[in-house]
């Protein structure tokens, strides 16, 4: 079974993580909440990909990024290495679809994607990033 790299942004503000909810029509993982992010293409680096993804999904130039340890799932159908990259808010993230600043506790009560689970279960707001 094939593996699918994935690049995400685990965006903090105030001791809150960043999630944005996919259409519920959409024709994958409808109505789910999920971190910014996207596939990595050929010939890209993980990094290079969330550039790219939070670019076109949430209009953000991000410049500190922080990689985080790697997390893979086994759906029925695949498999997926989340590559997760942590980094504090700026202004101006503007996305069309409907978003919110979750604490991690509050994440988990969200649909959010089943490879989601254990990584949001492990995540800590970054030093100095105490909640408002």
């Amino acid at each position: 079974m094939k593996v699918m790299e994935v690049a995400l942004a685990i965006i903090w503000r105030g001791g809150r993580l960043f999630l944005q909810r996919r259409d519920p029509a959409g024709p994958v993982l409808p109505g789910r909440w999920e971190f910014p992010g996207g596939k990595v293409e050929a010939g890209e680096t993980p990094a290079e990909t969330l550039r790219r993804e939070l670019l076109e999904e949430v209009a953000l130039a991000p410049e500190d990024l922080r990689a985080l340890s790697v997390v893979e799932h086994a759906y029925p159908d695949r498999r997926v290495r989340l590559h997760p990259f942590q980094m504090r808010a700026t202004d101006g993230l503007h996305t069309a679809l409907a978003w919110g600043w979750f604490t991690p506790e509050e994440a988990l009560r969200l649909p959010v994607p089943d490879a989601n689970h254990a990584l949001i279960r492990g995540l800590r707001a970054p030093a100095g990033d105490d909640p408002e």
